[in-house]
């Protein structure tokens, strides 16, 4: 009987979500690979865009022109694992990762967020189509984590209503075409919003979303993303 309650024990340890290690201390993930995730340590203090070590502040971008978004929070750098485990959780339907994603991301927003709480938080919307195709929305799948998490409540108040190519393979100018006239605001926005999303690229999607919500009475608007890519390609 003792044997069996000990192998009982054993075969329950749960492991490592990297590297399959039966030790796991940070949400998931062994104190190894915990340390080796590319976290984004220098940033430009607006759009987030990773930064020299030797720079600080404003990023050349947002010097010449300030977006319309107010402030990104992105745990990561688009680098390895993330640029495999994101599109592994968008496009080979493997969503398991976000559990630990998103713990991990709330308790970076935790240490970094200043002043107060959003009012609600947002997540980037896809359209029908292309949500039923997928089976969920990768980005409302981490908000509603995030709002469980940090205790502030979901709104699914926006929708998008026009199918478009997908922006990774567009030109920034062809992405701000794309999502023209794409995105409605179907219920009062409150006065501060985070936009959720995965990844952010140049921008394009959530400031589109930050100029509409503004549009509709949203004074402040915040981006939280679990990555950011090196640059605004």
């Amino acid at each position: 009987m003792f044997k069996y309650i000990i192998n009982r024990c054993l075969n329950n340890i749960q492991k490592c979500s990297l590297c399959d290690a039966s030790d796991h201390r940070f949400h998931g993930l062994c104190e190894g690979c915990h340390a080796d995730l590319p976290w984004l340590i220098h940033a430009c203090s607006r759009c987030a865009l990773p930064l020299p070590r030797h720079l600080s502040g404003l990023c050349s971008h947002c010097s010449n022109e300030l977006p319309a978004f107010d402030k990104v929070q992105a745990a990561f750098t688009y680098s390895f694992p993330l640029s495999q485990l994101i599109p592994a959780i968008k496009y080979h339907r493997q969503p398991a990762h976000l559990g630990w994603l998103a713990a991990t991301l709330s308790d970076f927003i935790r240490q970094r967020h200043e002043g107060r709480w959003p009012d609600a938080l947002i997540p980037v919307p896809m359209h029908p189509f292309s949500q039923i195709y997928r089976g969920y929305n990768q980005a409302e799948l981490l908000a509603q984590r995030l709002s469980h998490q940090l205790h502030i409540p979901l709104q699914l108040s926006l929708r998008k209503h026009r199918r478009t190519p997908k922006q990774m393979s567009l030109s920034l100018e062809a992405r701000c075409r794309n999502l023209q006239d794409s995105f409605t605001v179907r219920s009062t926005a409150p006065e501060y919003v985070a936009l959720i999303d995965d990844v952010m690229t140049t921008g394009t999607t959530v400031s589109t979303l930050a100029r509409l919500l503004r549009e509709h009475g949203c004074k402040r608007v915040d981006v939280w993303v679990l990555a950011r890519t090196p640059e605004n390609r």
